[in-house]
C-alpha cells in the first residue's frame, strides 16, 4: 500500500505512471475486507467515485476519505444519526470541491461520533471506531474514522471537522498527525455544521510533511522554515497540569530533545487563559447548534426533519444534552453573548502571550490522557477531559497541529503546537523541522 511512501513520492508515482491506481485500488479493497472490524468507514468503495483528473493535477491520484459529516455528491452524509441515513447530497462540500479540483480520488465517508458530540467516535448505529495501534482502545471522535483509516494504511489523508479538538484528539490516540487550520482557512460550506464560530475542517495524515504536502495545494502558499532557535511556549500554570504519568513523560522527553537541539524553551502563565476558555467551551457551541443545523437543514431541503431528527439520536447522551436545551434552554441569548466577548478577551490574552514572551509557538500535550478502553466509552466524563487542552484553540481559531511522541510500542501520545492566527504555514514548516529534530534524538 505504498505506507512507506510520503504523499508527495506516492502523487510523483501516479504522475509517472510508476504506481498503478487500479493495482492501488485493488490492494485498497483487500485492506478494508481485511480491516472492516474496525468501523472506520461508513461508506467505501474506491472505485464509486473515481473521476478522471489531468495527470499534471497537484494531488492526482491522492486516495483521501472525509469524514460522514462532510458533503460528498452522489454518497451519502449520514453524521453518524439514523435521522441522515437517506440524505445524498447533489453538491461537494467547498473542502471536496477543493480536492477534486487536485486531482485527488474521493474514497469514502469515515465513520464518527453522532453529529460530532462526543469524543470518542463510539457510533451506536454503525459501531465504535476501534483503534488500530491497540484494538481493545478507542479510536477517539469525534473524527475517529478518519484518524483510524490514516493509521490502518487505508486513507493516505482524511479530511475530519474540529471544533473543540475533534481532529487533534483522534490523531493523537491513533498515533498520526492531526491539523486544525485557522478557522476559515478551510471552507466550510456543505458541512453538517456544529457551531459556526469554531467549525472548521482538518486534515489527518501519517506525517507533518504530508500535512505540510496537502495544506500547501489546498491554499496555494508554502513557508520556509526558520533559520534561527525557535522560541517556543510551555504553558505550565493550566494545559501541563494533571497529567497521566505517560503523557507527561513522553512529551516532556519531546520538549526536552527540542532544546538539547536548540529550541528555547519559555515557561509561561496560561491559568487566566483556561478561567475564560470554560465560559465559552459549552455555551458557544451549544447554543450555535440550534441556529446553524435546522438552516444546514433547510438549505438542504429538510428543513421540517429538524426536530425528527433529534428524536432519532440513538447516543441516549448526545439526546440528552440536545433534549433539554431544546425543551428548557440552559444556555441564553446572554450566556451566548457572554460567550462571544470572553472569546474576544481570551484572544487579546493570548496575542499578548506571545508579545510578551516573544513566542514563537506554544506546545502542551493534546490529551491529558491515552485512549480509553472501548468498553469505558460510555464514561460522560471523557468529554470534558479530553477537549481541555483542545478547545482553547478552536475558541481562539488559531491554527493547531498534535504530532505523535509515545515510544515504539506504547499506547500513542501527541504533543499540540500553536501558532498565532494565519500562521498556519510558519506552524507546519516548523513543526517538519521540529519533527526531524525529534526523530534524531
Amino acid at each position: 500500500m505504498y505506507s512507506q511512501l510520503s504523499i508527495e513520492q506516492l502523487v510523483n508515482g501516479f504522475r509517472s505512471g510508476q504506481h498503478c491506481p487500479d493495482t492501488w485500488q485493488r490492494a485498497l479493497r483487500e485492506r478494508h475486507v481485511h480491516l472492516q472490524h474496525l468501523n472506520s468507514f461508513i461508506t467505501f468503495d474506491p472505485t464509486a467515485l473515481t473521476r478522471a483528473a489531468d495527470t499534471g493535477s497537484a494531488l492526482y491520484g491522492l486516495p483521501v476519505s472525509f469524514k460522514d459529516n462532510i458533503n460528498v455528491s452522489g454518497l451519502p452524509t449520514t453524521a453518524g444519526t439514523p435521522g441522515l441515513a437517506d440524505y445524498v447530497p447533489q453538491a461537494d462540500a467547498g473542502i471536496v470541491e477543493r480536492f477534486r479540483q487536485l486531482g485527488a480520488q474521493i474514497m469514502g465517508k469515515n465513520n464518527m461520533h453522532e453529529l460530532s458530540f462526543g469524543v470518542t467516535s463510539a457510533n451506536h448505529t454503525h459501531g465504535a471506531v476501534i483503534n488500530p495501534v491497540n484494538q481493545r482502545h478507542s479510536a477517539g471522535g469525534s473524527s475517529g474514522g478518519c484518524a483510524a483509516a490514516v493509521a490502518a494504511g487505508l486513507a493516505a489523508c482524511a479530511v475530519g471537522t474540529d471544533t473543540g479538538g475533534s481532529v487533534r484528539i483522534p490523531a493523537a490516540f491513533c498515533g498520526i498527525v492531526g491539523y486544525r487550520p485557522t478557522t476559515g482557512v478551510y471552507p466550510v460550506d456543505g458541512i453538517v455544521p456544529v457551531s459556526q464560530t469554531k467549525d472548521t475542517p482538518g486534515l489527518l495524515t501519517r506525517t507533518v510533511e504530508d500535512c505540510q504536502f496537502v495544506h500547501a495545494q489546498l491554499t496555494g502558499s508554502l513557508h520556509q522554515p526558520e533559520t534561527r532557535p525557535l522560541r517556543i511556549g510551555i504553558p505550565e500554570g493550566f494545559l501541563w497540569t494533571d497529567l497521566a504519568d505517560n503523557v507527561q513523560r513522553d512529551c516532556r522527553a519531546a520538549i526536552d530533545t527540542l532544546a538539547e537541539h536548540g529550541a528555547i524553551i519559555v515557561p509561561v502563565d496560561d491559568a487566566v487563559m483556561s478561567e475564560i476558555n470554560e465560559s465559552i467551551q459549552f455555551p458557544l457551541p451549544i447554543y450555535e447548534f440550534f441556529i446553524d443545523f435546522p438552516r444546514f437543514l433547510m438549505k438542504a431541503g429538510r428543513g421540517e426533519q429538524f426536530l425528527d431528527i433529534l428524536a432519532q439520536i440513538r447516543d441516549p447522551a448526545i439526546k440528552k444534552i440536545l433534549t433539554a436545551q431544546l425543551e428548557s434552554p440552559a444556555i441564553s441569548y446572554t450566556d451566548y453573548v457572554q460567550a462571544l466577548m470572553s472569546k474576544l478577551r481570551l484572544e487579546q490574552q493570548y496575542r499578548a502571550l506571545f508579545i510578551r514572551h516573544r513566542l514563537d509557538l506554544l506546545a502542551y500535550p493534546t490529551v491529558t490522557r491515552s485512549a480509553p478502553l472501548l468498553s469505558d466509552c460510555p464514561n460522560e466524563s471523557h468529554f470534558e477531559t479530553f477537549v481541555r487542552n483542545t478547545d482553547p484553540a478552536s475558541n481562539l481559531a488559531a491554527p493547531s497541529i498534535s504530532v505523535p511522541v509515545a515510544a515504539a510500542g506504547a499506547l500513542p501520545v501527541g504533543l499540540s503546537f500553536d501558532a498565532l492566527p494565519g500562521q498556519d504555514d510558519f506552524l507546519l514548516a516548523n513543526l517538519r523541522y521540529l519533527m526531524r529534530l525529534l526523530h534524531s534524538g
